[in-house]
């Protein structure tokens, strides 16, 4: 595995070898055995492949000249508003909102990722006159079936190993295994269904998913998804709807300001619409993203709240968005400062059993991953786009006492911390 040197504690980054050799574009996958007990398992990637299959058609164009790429959004609403029946483009309806939201903060973060990547790229002498890795982004057009997706996935970066963003839209009909499911938590559905039985409802589903590894281990991990429900009659009758989603932190080295500025953040749009929401959301999110075998929080945590559907749509329809709109001036400036830090291998194999645990509770306990192997035809590569490429596990490793790494593990270990009143 020379693919990627790990030992440069003087570089804000080691390059893939590949990049500096003509940009070979192809994933090195492998396991092998490490001293000490430890398994390694690697996944090295380099630049996935350049376009897309509709790149070239004008009124399709996902890839944009020759400097950085991003998703064009506006073509994007239109390839999943075109994809509700009786849908007008532009009709002012909660689910037209919801695609404008979802689709215009994917092209937001595929152009900003790839402006960081593009301007580390350029500060680099030996990667100055090559061009810096972008995303690749696939479209699923089946309406037959009732999907439509897009999925944006770049690895290999200077700043960012691995970065996924994706948008989905399923309308189907609602079988009785789902309607029994969801009418738990919606009386409204429960009383349509026993009024007029499960035959005639469908489900109307958007959201966007979107997770970023950094190559640096001084930058964290981050995760965040938003979506929205309609439950509709044969009259085309909205009979129930809700919202879900959240976002959350994983730190790999623990910088208290950054988790301030993240829930801090996050409370500022909660408070917005409820006082309540920040405590009861936090809390709720501690719980979920929390490693129960491993008797650690993944993470730092942040907010998660799933079958929101109090008052008017259209108004926590707004609230959702506040939370989407406070992911860029929360995560970015974190980005930026901490793909400067200087770091070596001690940092970098940290960095992979860190992920190791990213892996074992997205693998074991995340709703969202459950969900999609259970969906028939579903995109895999998209279900698994939030896995790291570099991942170590090492039989009961524990970090020196009283270093960087044990201070991490002492937070996850502990009660939660209140965050956004700035603990320290």
């Amino acid at each position: 595995f020379f693919s990627r040197s790990r030992d440069h504690h003087t570089h804000q980054h080691a390059p893939c070898a590949e990049q500096m050799h003509g940009f070979v574009r192809r994933v090195f996958t492998g396991a092998i055995f490490a001293g000490g007990g430890s398994i390694m398992v690697w996944s090295v990637g380099c630049r996935m492949g350049g376009k897309s299959a509709f790149a070239d058609q004008k009124e399709k164009r996902a890839w944009m000249g020759d400097g950085p790429t991003y998703y064009g959004g506006e073509w994007a609403q239109n390839f999943f508003l075109g994809g509700l029946e009786g849908q007008e483009k532009g009709k002012e309806d909660v689910k037209a909102h919801m695609v404008e939201l979802t689709t215009q903060l994917q092209s937001r973060i595929i152009e900003r990722l790839e402006q960081m990547e593009a301007v580390a790229w350029r500060n680099q002498d030996a990667f100055r006159h090559h061009k810096p890795v972008s995303f690749r982004v696939d479209v699923d057009d089946r309406k037959n079936m009732g999907k439509l997706g897009i999925t944006a996935c770049m690895q290999g970066g200077l700043v960012v190993e691995k970065a996924g963003v994706g948008v989905t839209m399923l309308s189907k009909p609602l079988n009785a295994r789902m309607a029994k499911a969801m009418s738990n938590n919606h009386p409204d559905l429960k009383k349509a269904i026993e009024k007029g039985g499960v035959e005639g409802l469908k489900m109307w589903v958007n959201g966007i998913s979107c997770i970023v590894h950094p190559t640096n281990p001084r930058a964290p991990t981050v995760h965040f998804n938003y979506r929205h429900f309609q439950i509709t009659n044969t009259d085309n009758q909205v009979v129930a709807w809700w919202f879900g989603g959240g976002q959350d932190l994983t730190p790999i080295y623990l910088y208290h300001e950054d988790a301030v500025l993240v829930h801090k953040n996050l409370k500022q749009a909660c408070d917005k619409h409820n006082k309540n929401y920040y405590p009861k959301f936090k809390a709720w999110a501690d719980k979920y993203f929390y490693h129960t075998a491993r008797k650690e929080a993944r993470g730092i945590g942040g907010i998660f709240f799933d079958d929101l559907d109090e008052g008017n749509p259209e108004e926590v329809f707004q609230f959702v968005k506040e939370c989407a709109d406070a992911f860029e001036p929360s995560y970015f400036p974190i980005l930026h400062n901490r793909s400067k830090e200087k770091y070596g291998s001690r940092e970098r194999e940290w960095q992979r059993i860190r992920h190791g645990r990213y892996v074992e509770f997205n693998l074991v306990y995340d709703r969202g991953t459950k969900f999609g192997f259970s969906v028939p035809g579903v995109n895999i590569e998209a279900v698994l786009m939030s896995l790291p490429l570099s991942v170590q596990y090492m039989y009961k490793h524990r970090p020196p006492p009283h270093s960087e790494e044990a201070r991490l593990l002492t937070v996850l270990t502990s009660e939660p911390i209140n965050w956004a009143v700035d603990p320290y």
